[in-house]
């Protein structure tokens, strides 16, 4: 019974608890992908380190790397979360987390370009260029001084929706352990 009632306290994000969830899951994902722009922008300077891309003329084998550890890293903030005894669940939460971000991430690398340019980047000050690596894959839309590459607004739709969904059941779970503790 006590365990129901402190599961039922720990998924319910409103009100005292929606600091919990910041410290939990927004500020790690968010701190996470700043310190890789960083690292990536001012220490990884070839991504491809001389290797042909593998997938798309695009994707390198740095790639793949980068991949295993934005998945481990989600999967290690997804552990925190309160509802992670679902497969399922949390799977879609890794994948979420992971492409959210991969889109902070790489809009932090061309930040630290504009605002912070290390030498000898020849678009230093400048944020995202249209036909740059980020905007070759899905296209990018213009907006004002950058190009903004369409698929962070994928990734945004993603979120919006799996935040629904990992919202719904939260609720579903609340629910039946409220009613199961009474």
């Amino acid at each position: 019974m006590y365990l129901k009632k402190v599961l039922a306290h720990y998924t319910n994000y409103n009100g005292p608890n929606a600091k919990t969830f910041f410290k939990r899951m927004v500020f790690p994902v968010v701190l996470f992908s700043i310190l890789y722009a960083a690292l990536e922008y001012y220490l990884i300077t070839d991504p491809s380190y001389g290797i042909r891309p593998l997938l798309f003329s695009l994707i390198y084998p740095y790639h793949v790397l980068l991949a295993g550890v934005f998945g481990t890293a989600a999967y290690s903030i997804v552990r925190n979360f309160p509802i992670r005894k679902n497969g399922v669940l949390t799977l879609v939460l890794v994948g979420t987390i992971f492409s959210v971000m991969l889109v902070i991430e790489d809009f932090a690398w061309f930040v630290f370009r504009a605002l912070a340019p290390r030498d000898g980047d020849i678009n230093a000050g400048k944020l995202v260029i249209e036909g740059e690596w980020t905007t070759q894959f899905m296209g990018s839309t213009t907006f004002y001084f950058t190009a903004i590459p369409n698929w962070y607004f994928l990734c945004a739709l993603c979120t919006i929706i799996t935040s629904m969904i990992v919202g719904a059941y939260a609720n579903k779970q609340n629910l039946l352990l409220r009613t199961s503790v009474r």
